[in-house]
């Protein structure tokens, strides 16, 4: 018997062993027998029959090496072994935890792994159903790997019907240590292409900070998942127009693209898709250098189905507004964020797309207030949503020329101005007063020079306050000077529908005028969120005030960072609100006396409870939370809560999935 082993013997033996051990068994066969004195074999220092314990292989730097050699003991031939041998090993193993394991060995045992479909498995493997559910998948930092990406390929078989994929690789290269390969801890093109070829049904897929994919991984989705329809690309320094081309060609039901800081991306993918990729709906190019003016034009201009457009951090001329404003009559939503070069004639063109439903303006560069002037009175005719940003330029004269137009604006969002009024802000209001549903403030100084500028250019006398907004139903408020009690009482007032309030960092309120707030409300009562977080002058006169009026309709109460709550706050929040999923008493001044109160007798169904920053609570608290077992709480956050023990925390997150410590 000593020499090799026959055909048949290898096959009565393989067949008839676990499927699991199919690959092992091969390797052994296929290794020269005079590493092994075993099965009977005569070798020479041992006696016929005996076994010889062999000796310990020299292990390798890497799985992935194909190439591996024992010195004296000749070479691994199951490197040499073909590829339908191997596929026919693999057929065997219908369990996706014994087929990660072996993909896991080298680069060509991974890449053969994903072309197994569930037809070609032996007939004598008990598969288990298939399941037609759709899911999606996440994964990022240290997950965020080829290896991840594989196991997921080849389990999604029994899983579901992988249709969104986001991948977002955080891990620098810096902080690997040396003996790690890339394949262990990024996403590359054998990732990207396993994923490919096992998931054809991919609908959506986001690629963030993954560097090592390139054209051919692109090219791989393309061949492979024709139905794409979402494609968003992020810091994708490897990916060119060869692989977004290919993508364009193949991939002809792609509604949305996003291209963000994709530096050797330029004009020709745009033109590809603008050929090809007809129900086109959603653009986003951001931070690309190569990318002019003429391939956004191609979009704008030859797109028919083009509804959104968004463009930032680029250098854009005239013509791109124009073109908007001409072959606009499908563009519903455009947003500009950090552009430059754009005149005062290129924004006004802005008001002559009549079919305009939301724009958004961040930190433009030109924008002042000659761009609203001499508007034709059909400019922002169907304008619903307007959200400035940082637009320093900007004053009350825009603000009202803009809500004047725009006669069914139903959101108003500023952020960062000081050039505004408050005399501006409510004339602004009662222009929309009857159309308008969310209101959002944020780090806006009303009290700034504007308020010396602009106070004798609109007097009161020729615009009434409104008396009401009857469709208001959301006011956020964050850190803005200039908006205190006498703000708070007109919207207690004139908003009788309203049912999302934010009132964040706002240290201008106080329990007093809460307290009026929630009565000028009553009988009116439709609040459902409360959010007071950051305010100063909050304390458990609010909570008692809010807890009383809203009652079961209040499903959200957030009260981060409110130190003047104590216990005895707390302590009436779940008794009065009964129907409460979400509660946020992180930096308050509570103890374990509070947490008792909260999830003691008949405690509301809450799905998340955030205790963050409360340094006087202990394990007397987690020992109350094992007690309440709401089956709906699914998120515990305890971020900062050093009086508790580990050993706790980690027994808490049995029962809840998941605990933030």
């Amino acid at each position: 018997m000593k020499g090799t082993w026959s055909g048949s013997a290898i096959g009565f033996i393989y067949l008839n062993c676990d499927a699991v051990f199919a690959p092992l068994l091969l390797f052994t066969f296929f290794t020269p027998h005079e590493s092994y004195g075993c099965f009977g074999s005569t070798v020479e220092g041992t006696s016929g029959g005996s076994c010889r314990r062999p000796e310990k292989r020299r292990r390798t730097d890497s799985p992935f090496n194909e190439s591996r050699t024992d010195q004296g003991r000749g070479q691994d031939l199951i490197s040499n072994l073909p590829n339908d041998c191997l596929l026919l090993i693999f057929s065997f193993l219908p369990s996706p935890r014994d087929r990660c394991r072996c993909s896991a060995v080298s680069r060509s045992w991974f890449a053969l792994q994903t072309f197994l479909r569930r037809s070609e498995f032996r007939a004598n493997v008990v598969l288990p159903p298939r399941s037609r559910q759709e899911s999606s998948r996440c994964l990022q930092g240290s997950s965020a790997n080829d290896l991840r990406l594989g196991a997921m390929a080849i389990g999604m078989d029994e899983c579901g019907i992988l249709t969104e994929l986001s991948v977002i690789d955080t891990l620098p290269c810096s902080l690997l240590p040396l003996h790690h390969h890339h394949h262990h801890c990024h996403v590359s093109d054998v990732g990207i292409s396993a994923m490919a070829q096992a998931c054809s049904n991919l609908r959506s897929l986001a690629l963030h900070n993954c560097t090592k994919v390139t054209d051919r991984g692109l090219a791989t989705v393309a061949q492979n998942c024709t139905a794409l329809k979402n494609l968003e690309l992020t810091h994708a320094a490897s990916v060119g127009d060869h692989g977004l081309v290919i993508l364009a060609t193949r991939c002809l039901k792609l509604a949305s693209l996003s291209l963000t800081a994709c530096p050797r991306v330029t004009d020709r993918s745009l033109e590809a898709y603008s050929k090809h990729s007809t129900h086109l709906k959603s653009i986003t190019v951001a931070q690309c250098p190569f990318i002019t003016d003429y391939g956004i034009l191609s979009i704008v201009v030859l797109l028919t189905k083009l509804e959104t457009v968004k463009i930032s951090s680029m250098k854009l001329g005239d013509g791109v507004l124009r073109a908007i404003a001409r072959s606009g009559e499908q563009i519903k939503t455009l947003a500009l964020e950090h552009v430059w070069g754009v005149s005062v004639t290129g924004y006004r063109c802005i008001g002559e797309t009549t079919r305009l439903k939301e724009l958004s303006l961040d930190a433009c560069t030109g924008l002042t207030d000659r761009c609203f002037r001499r508007l034709s009175p059909t400019s922002f005719a169907g304008l619903k949503k307007v959200a400035m940003t940082s637009c320093s330029s900007l004053t009350d004269s825009s603000l009202l020329a803009l809500t004047g137009l725009a006669v069914e604006l139903e959101s108003l969002h500023l952020d960062t101005f000081e050039a505004f009024t408050y005399r501006g802000l409510m004339i602004a209001l009662g222009n929309c007063s009857r159309t308008l549903k969310v209101l959002t403030l944020v780090k806006c100084d009303f009290r700034g020079r504007g308020a010396l500028e602009q106070q004798e250019v609109y007097p009161p006398r020729l615009l009434p306050l409104p008396a009401e907004c009857p469709m208001l139903q959301t006011v956020k408020l964050e850190e803005c000077e200039g908006l205190g009690d006498d703000f708070i009482s007109w919207v207690g007032l004139a908003c009788k529908s309203i049912t999302d309030v934010s009132f964040v960092r706002m240290d201008s309120i106080t329990d007093r005028r809460i307290e009026s707030f929630m009565n000028q409300l009553k009988g009116w009562n439709r609040i459902s969120r409360v959010d007071l977080s950051g305010s100063a002058g909050i304390g458990n006169r609010s909570v008692w005030a809010v807890t009383r009026e809203c009652k079961a309709r209040l499903r959200s109460l957030v009260l981060r960072g409110c130190e003047r709550v104590s216990d005895r706050g707390a302590a009436v929040i779940t008794r009065r609100c009964t129907k409460l999923v979400e509660l946020d008493l992180g930096g308050c001044s509570i103890s374990d006396e509070a947490v008792e109160k909260v999830v003691g007798e008949d405690p509301p169904d809450l799905e998340v409870l955030s205790l963050a920053g409360c340094t006087r609570i202990t394990d007397r608290s987690l020992d109350a939370l094992d007690e309440y077992g709401g089956l709906g709480l699914n998120r515990l956050d305890l971020t900062g809560c050093s009086g508790l023990s580990q050993f706790r925390v980690n027994f808490i997150k049995i029962y809840i999935d998941e605990v933030d410590y």
